[in-house]
């Protein structure tokens, strides 16, 4: 059961998610094109995240689980601040609060030894990861939802951060259908398979919070 989750539902459908993200990258922003394929993005990988977390459950992997999580909750915030209008927020913000705060609890129980993982010092991070996006998600649903350039740049990396997931994940399953495993694979060959691939997209996304910062304020700032 869980080989089927994985290699008909998970697998395609972050194939998907990741030819969205790059049309979503190189159309103009705030486009037709770039929000059908925002969609398309948020559609795809919620859909691969939902059917990891049930693989992870299926074959008991807390990590997997967590992981799944975490990315399902950018990838859905991220969505969710552009699909409000500026100074716009409702219940769904409320739920993304909600969700996060349980997860960082979560993490700091398995990290605690709650339940056994392999590297539970991981979860600290994890539970301070989702301290931070809280605060953020507190701050968006007191002032009733961000507007400007703070509205898009927390959209930028939120999507960044899935993105970046999504395309280790991918890297993953290249991997595993060449009958090899990323852990058993020399460092070299891990940093041209995963490292260079995972560095690009970094670099894109960096660059566009820093031109949204710092050339193209005006121009992003008035999007709605």
């Amino acid at each position: 059961m869980k080989e089927l989750v994985v290699w008909v539902i998970h697998t395609p459908a972050g194939a998907i998610g990741l030819v969205a993200a790059v049309v979503a990258l190189f159309v103009m922003k705030g486009g037709n094109i770039h929000r059908k394929a925002g969609n398309w993005f948020t559609v795809s990988m919620s859909i691969m995240l939902i059917s990891g977390f049930t693989a992870a459950y299926l074959k008991e992997s807390t990590d997997d689980m967590f992981l799944s999580a975490v990315v399902l909750y950018t990838v859905f915030t991220a969505w969710l601040t552009v699909k409000h209008r500026k100074n716009e927020t409702g219940f769904m913000e409320y739920a993304a609060l909600v969700w996060i705060v349980v997860f960082a609890i979560a993490a700091f129980f398995v990290s605690a030894g709650w339940r056994g993982v392999n590297v539970p010092s991981v979860y600290l991070y994890w539970g301070g990861f989702a301290i931070f996006c809280s605060i953020g998600d507190a701050r968006n649903l007191y002032q009733s939802g961000l507007s400007g350039i703070q509205r898009i740049i927390r959209h930028v990396w939120r999507i960044g951060f899935s993105l970046i997931w999504a395309l280790l994940a991918f890297t993953d399953k290249i991997v595993k259908m060449q009958g090899s495993n990323v852990k058993e694979m020399p460092i070299e060959q891990v940093f041209y398979i995963v490292g260079i691939p995972t560095m690009l997209v970094l670099i894109v996304i960096l660059y566009w919070i820093v031109n949204i910062l710092f050339f193209s304020r005006k121009k992003f700032a008035n999007y709605y």
